[in-house]
């Protein structure tokens, strides 16, 4: 049986950017699987961003955010990626078990 963050990595994995080991989403499919992660039940940590360069990846820690344990991380992640104005991040989703 699979754990539930296998089957995230497992319904995404051609979707995500993946560099060295980091997996990387554009803004709509990080909110497809934010919305994976609440209906499984999956705390989301952090969204970290990063942009594609021509040396590799440079994060950004402006564009990132980073969740409390008591705060609904799902809605606001949400509506963290809903402002987003610049198309070129991709997002590292930090949930449970990643």
């Amino acid at each position: 049986m699979l754990l539930m963050t296998d089957i995230i990595k497992e319904n995404y994995s051609k979707k995500a950017v993946i560099y060295d080991n980091i997996w990387m989403y554009f803004i709509k499919t990080a909110k497809e699987v934010i919305c994976d992660c609440q209906k499984n039940q999956i705390r989301i940590m952090a969204l970290e961003a990063f942009k594609l360069t021509g040396e590799g990846i440079q994060p950004s820690q402006e564009h990132s955010i980073y969740f409390n344990v008591n705060e609904d991380c799902w809605s606001r992640a949400i509506e963290f990626l809903s402002k987003i104005k610049d198309n070129d991040y991709l997002y590292e989703i930090w949930y449970e078990g990643y």
